[in-house]
C-alpha cells in the first residue's frame, strides 16, 4: 500500500514518513505542494493520502478535488481548529496537530485491513 505524504513542514513530514513505515506501508514523498502531489497522483497508484491543509502553494482543496473522483481516500492533518474550506467533506478523518503518532498509525493499519478485506470479498 502506497501512502502519499503531502506536508510542507519538514519535521512533520519526516514524522509522518516514520509513522507510515512503522504501519508497514510504502511512503511516497513527502511533497510540500499541491502541484507536486498532483503529479504523483496522476503518475502512479496511491492507496491513501495524508494531507496538510495549508501547503506552500495554497490550500489543499485542488488536491482533494482530484482525489475524490479517483476514489483515493485521504486524511486531513492540520493545525486549524476549524477548516477554512470544506476539504474534509469526504475525508476518512480530520486530525489536529500536534501529531498523535499512535492514532495516525491506527488509521493507516485500519485502512490497510479494510482494503485487504474488500479485495477478498
Amino acid at each position: 500500500m502506497a501512502v502519499l505524504i503531502v506536508e510542507d513542514s519538514w519535521n512533520v513530514a519526516q514524522s509522518l514518513r516514520s509513522i507510515v513505515e512503522k504501519a508497514g506501508a510504502l511512503p511516497l514523498g513527502p511533497v510540500p505542494t499541491v502541484r507536486e502531489a498532483l503529479k504523483i497522483v496522476e503518475a502512479r497508484p496511491v492507496s491513501l493520502v495524508l494531507v496538510d491543509m495549508n501547503l506552500r502553494d495554497g490550500f489543499a482543496d485542488p488536491l482533494v478535488d482530484a482525489l475524490i473522483p479517483r476514489s483515493i481516500p485521504y486524511i486531513i492533518i492540520t493545525a486549524y481548529e476549524a477548516l477554512p474550506t470544506n476539504a474534509d467533506r469526504e475525508a476518512l478523518a480530520r486530525l489536529n496537530k500536534p501529531l498523535d503518532h499512535d492514532l495516525i498509525e491506527t488509521y493507516i493499519r485500519r485502512f490497510t485491513g479494510r482494503r485487504a478485506q474488500e479485495a477478498t470479498t
